[in-house]
C-alpha cells in the first residue's frame, strides 16, 4: 500500500512538472489564447467563428486601407494596416500573403479573424495583409509577385519612422502559393527581385517566416488542380529552367531566417516530401526551424483532426512569440 502511494505521489509529482514545463514553454501563446477569448467574450461572438476564413465580411480592424505600397504593372498593389494599440514602442511586423495557385485570391482578412488581429495588436504588434499582381494579368509573370512581397518588405523599412515599425522583428505568414512567395521574398538577398526604384535601397531582411502548405520544389506540383487555360502556368510546367528558377528549396543559405513549417501528409496538390526536404535542407544550413505535421488533411484545408488543429496552433503561436519581442 505504501509502495502505491508513493507510485501516486510521484506520478502526481512528475504529472505537475509537465503541466509547469507546458506552461512556461507555452507561456506567450498561452496568454494569446487568452486574449482570444476575452475578445470572443467581450462581442458575443462564438469560438466557431475562428474557422470562418474565407467568403464572408471583410474585418473593419485595419486603420489603413489599400495603401499603394509601389509602382507596378497592375492596379491591384496595395496594403492592410492593422496597426498596433501600443505606440510606446516599435512595434513588430506580421506580414500576411495570401493564397490562390498565383491566380486567384487577394488579402482580405474575414472579420471571424478580428480576436486573434485585436490580440495581437493589443500586444504591440502589427499586422499587414498584402495584395500582389496575380498571374491572371497578361503582363505579370511569377518574378512579379515575388518582387511585389519583397517590396513591400523594402517599404516597412522605408516607413518605419512615420508608423513606428520594428525593423529588427519583421516576419512573413503565406497560405499555399502565399507561403511559396513569402519563402522566395525570405531567402533570397537584397539585391535579387527589386521592382520600385524608390523602394530598391532598403533592405528585404525579415526575422522569420512561416510556410502553411507553401510549394518549396515547383517540379513536384501537381497542376492538374490549377487552371491550365492560364499561359503563365502552362510556361512554368513546360520548363525545367522557370520551375528551378522560382522554387524556394534552390535559394537556401546559411543566413536563411528562421523557419517554422505547416503541412499535411495528405496535401493532394504540393506533395508532403516539398515541406521534408525544407527542414532537413534548413537543418544542413543550421537554420532554426520546426516541421508541424498534419496526419490528415487536404490543400484545401478540409478533413482536418481537430486536436492537430488546435496543437498546431499552440505552436505556431509560440513560434511568433519566441521570434519576436512580444
Amino acid at each position: 500500500m505504501k509502495k502505491l502511494v508513493k507510485g501516486i505521489k510521484a506520478f502526481i509529482a512528475l504529472f505537475l512538472l509537465v503541466i509547469i514545463s507546458f506552461l512556461i514553454y507555452y507561456k506567450g501563446s498561452i496568454l494569446l489564447i487568452l486574449d482570444i477569448y476575452r475578445d470572443l467574450k467581450d462581442s458575443n461572438k462564438s469560438i466557431e467563428t475562428l474557422g470562418v476564413l474565407t467568403g464572408y465580411e471583410a474585418s473593419n480592424s485595419m486603420e489603413v486601407k489599400h495603401l499603394k505600397y509601389k509602382k507596378s504593372k497592375s492596379k491591384d498593389v496595395y496594403l492592410d494596416l492593422y496597426l498596433s494599440s501600443n505606440t510606446e514602442k516599435a512595434s513588430p511586423v506580421l506580414i500576411y500573403v495570401h493564397g490562390g495557385s498565383w491566380i486567384y485570391g487577394d488579402n482580405t482578412i474575414p472579420i471571424g479573424l478580428e480576436p486573434i488581429i485585436n490580440a495581437f495588436n493589443n500586444r504591440g504588434f502589427t499586422i499587414i495583409s498584402l495584395s500582389y499582381e496575380l498571374l491572371d494579368d497578361s503582363n505579370i509573370d511569377l518574378k512579379d509577385p515575388i518582387t511585389d512581397v519583397k517590396d513591400a518588405i523594402r517599404w516597412v523599412y522605408k516607413n518605419k519612422d512615420e508608423y513606428n515599425f520594428d525593423t529588427k522583428d519583421i516576419g512573413l505568414l503565406g497560405i499555399s502559393s502565399g507561403a511559396h512567395l513569402s519563402l522566395m521574398a525570405a531567402y533570397t538577398d537584397d539585391e535579387a527581385f527589386k521592382g520600385d526604384n524608390n523602394l530598391s535601397s532598403y533592405s528585404s531582411k525579415v526575422k522569420y517566416v512561416i510556410d502553411i502548405f507553401g510549394p518549396t520544389n515547383l517540379s513536384t506540383l501537381d497542376f492538374s488542380y490549377l487552371n491550365l487555360n492560364n499561359r503563365k502556368i502552362k510556361k512554368l510546367i513546360n520548363s525545367n529552367e522557370e520551375l528551378d528558377k522560382y522554387s524556394p528549396i534552390n535559394y537556401i543559405t546559411n543566413k536563411a531566417p528562421d523557419t517554422l513549417i505547416v503541412h499535411s501528409i495528405e496535401d493532394e496538390l504540393v506533395p508532403y516530401k516539398n515541406s521534408e526536404e525544407l527542414y532537413n535542407n534548413l537543418l544542413s544550413n543550421s537554420i532554426n526551424t520546426k516541421l508541424i505535421t498534419f496526419s490528415k488533411g487536404s490543400h484545401f484545408f478540409s478533413d482536418f483532426n481537430k486536436n492537430e488543429v488546435f496543437m498546431a496552433i499552440i505552436k505556431v503561436l509560440n513560434f511568433l512569440t519566441s521570434n519576436t519581442s512580444l
